[in-house]
């Protein structure tokens, strides 16, 4: 070897990775061969044993050139293995919204209402995750892959997975919902005309679409969205979900509607409604409507006038109250719940002091008789009684008052909430918590909010 060493230099090197060996030979004089098998020895020598490129190597002892990192082994790279997906078929983001037309006004009518799914359809699509694919390093050394990981379809009402569990198919037509990354199907009923005389009232536990109108007297409640095409009148709906009303409420002061989620509708004209979620409308007319969310009114009119509106965010309009100075309540920061439970309490309360004032004054009189007379056993059972009563109404009447305190300082301390409108007009009274702002001039591009804890009004 010391005369291969004088005739020609080889050095080798492994790559971090293992999977490759590199070769340089430097030809120290003119003329000067090498053989295959000396090639072989020196990769040999630092452990390169799998994956040798022979036809290189004879290459290089042919042509009898310098080389400079030439590749001379190579392993087989390990391939861990994908892990397995779960990809739906259609938009689980898909939501009714009233789209902005070029000049401004808010189109009700075509707001792609609802995604609906036929019996059969495949709605979700596994790929199975792949096994790993172990490696061989140049010295000879294996690599263990990683097997993907397996992913697992979660699925509730009226799903079915197909026979390999690759897919997850609808057992009904209905509509398509995710909670949680699970994927259900809600039954739909369609009402090609009205809700009135020729159906009845209506009670189903899917999605409602309803083409025509809902008219007087007539109620439907559902568990999924509640979509109607046309214009409801003095009915009542309920819907644990979404509302959407294309043509508006024509309440005549008899429509009765409560949302657990957001409430779309062209228009609310003498209405009550109550609203878990946000309200979205072209017009609030002589309505009391209370929501959790915020309350926009925007489109041709953007008009609030009358009623009492409440809501626990914000409310925005293009024009509040009117130039005829119509009484129009706003109320803004506290939840539904609240605003009930302090109306109640407080008749609660006061009815409770009242007949607590009745009850000792009957107790003093009746300790009066015992006193006079020992012997009166119907003074005497009645004082037990009243007393009884007495204490009872009193540990009563302590433990509302003390709710009803604490319900007054959580309004009294309520801020962020806000009123925006282009106009506001006089007759319009702004309450924030238990906080009040009177509009008593014309007001343009004004923002009432609370701060500090007044309720001030501010241009924007």
């Amino acid at each position: 070897m010391s005369e291969a060493k004088s005739k020609f230099d080889i050095s080798v090197r492994i790559s971090d990775d293992y999977y490759k060996a590199f070769i340089s030979v430097e030809f120290l004089s003119p003329g000067v061969s090498i053989k295959a098998d000396e090639i072989v020895k020196v990769l040999k020598d630092k452990n390169i044993i799998f994956g040798l490129k022979y036809n290189i190597i004879e290459a290089i002892c042919k042509n009898g050139n310098t080389v400079f990192n030439e590749i001379v082994a190579e392993g087989i790279p390990h391939e861990n293995g994908k892990d397995a997906t779960i990809d739906l078929t259609f938009n689980k983001e898909h939501r009714a919204k009233p789209q902005i037309l070029d000049d401004g006004r808010v189109d009700f009518k075509n707001m792609g209402f609802v995604e609906t799914v036929k019996q059969g359809d495949v709605l979700a699509v596994k790929t199975p995750a792949t096994k790993g694919k172990n490696g061989t390093t140049v010295t000879g050394k294996v690599i263990r892959a990683k097997d993907g990981k397996e992913a697992v379809f979660k699925i509730g009402k009226n799903i079915t997975l197909s026979a390999d569990g690759l897919n997850a198919i609808a057992d009904v037509d209905g509509t398509v919902t995710v909670d949680n990354d699970k994927i259900a199907v809600i039954q739909m009923l369609e009402i090609k005309g009205d809700v009135g005389v020729e159906t009845g009232n209506i009670n189903f536990q899917g999605q409602v679409i309803v083409n025509g109108n809902v008219t007087n007297g007539y109620s439907i409640e559902c568990e999924g969205d509640l979509v109607i095409n046309g214009v409801v009148e003095g009915a009542t709906l309920k819907s644990n979900s979404n509302i959407v009303i294309s043509r508006g409420i024509q309440g005549h002061d008899e429509a009765d509607i409560y949302c657990e989620g957001q409430l779309t509708s062209n228009f609310i004209n003498s209405a009550t409604i109550v609203c878990r979620g946000d309200i979205e409308t072209g017009a609030i007319m002589n309505s009391i409507v209370k929501s959790d969310g915020k309350i926009t009114v925007k489109g041709k009119k953007g008009l609030i006038v009358g009623g009492e509106i409440t809501s626990k965010s914000d409310i925005e309009a293009n024009v509040v109250g009117s130039e005829m100075g119509i009484i129009t309540s706003i109320k803004m920061g506290v939840d539904v719940e609240i605003i009930d439970e302090l109306k109640n309490l407080s008749i609660e309360v006061k009815e409770l002091i009242e007949m607590h004032d009745k009850l000792d004054k009957s107790i003093k009189i009746l300790k009066i008789k015992v006193d006079q007379n020992p012997d009166d056993e119907r003074s005497l059972f009645m004082l037990k009684k009243y007393s009884g009563s007495f204490l009872d109404m009193d540990s009563k009447l302590s433990e509302k008052r003390l709710r009803l305190k604490m319900l007054n300082e959580l309004v009294n301390n309520i801020r962020g909430a806000q009123l925006k409108a282009k106009t506001i007009y006089p007759g319009t009274r702004v309450k924030i918590g238990s906080t009040s702002y009177y509009v008593k001039f014309a007001l343009s591009h004004t923002v009432i909010t609370k701060d500090k804890g007044e309720v001030v009004a501010i241009g924007y």
